[in-house]
């Protein structure tokens, strides 16, 4: 787990290209519903960020990350592929980008979603279930767990992360308590 505080988002290169292998896979992903079992294998394996209000260090035990809410009120973790998709206004409300690979966030993701560039259309969102999914059908490095038979349905693999996810403002545990003003 690295933790860095957050550059501003001005001077990335060219907000609408892919800027990581991850967000490559994505795109495609996105033209190819056939390929979301290849986007969540690299996602697990992939480096990711994700935004603290506080300093997080190797020896931190109890990590609040920022939790957005989507639509349908339910909380998603805010992740980032790379340090300029990151909002501005996100990093008022968490100045701290913590690099973490995929696989840990699944791994401790407890009654949550995740939604990876959130706002932006190199982006997916997943619900709760579907990260429990993940869990099941997918081992840490990305191949099929013997429960899933080799196959992902592609129900499962999230919808883009440009048509949801709102900020929420968090209490000292974390959960999210409605869209931020």
């Amino acid at each position: 787990m690295s933790d860095e505080p957050t550059a501003t988002t001005e001077s990335a290169p060219d907000d609408q290209q892919p800027q990581t292998h991850l967000e490559k896979l994505l795109l495609a992903g996105q033209a190819d519903q056939e390929k979301a079992g290849e986007v969540i294998a690299a996602f697990l394996t992939e480096e990711v960020y994700f935004l603290s209000r506080e300093q997080v260090g190797e020896e931190t035990e109890n990590v609040q990350p920022l939790l957005l809410q989507n639509r349908d009120g339910l909380p998603l973790i805010a992740l980032f592929t790379h340090v300029s998709r990151i909002p501005n206004n996100y990093i008022d409300e968490a100045p701290f980008a913590v690099r973490v690979v995929g696989a840990a966030v699944i791994d401790n993701l407890e009654g949550a979603g995740m939604v990876v560039n959130p706002g932006h259309p190199i982006g997916f969102e997943i619900g709760p279930d579907g990260v429990d999914a993940i869990r099941r059908d997918f081992n840490p490095d990305g191949s099929a767990s013997p429960a899933a038979g080799g196959e992902v349905p592609a129900e499962e693999t999230g919808t883009p992360a440009e048509d949801s996810a709102e900020p929420a403002s968090t209490d000292d545990a974390g959960r999210g308590q409605g869209p931020a003003a």
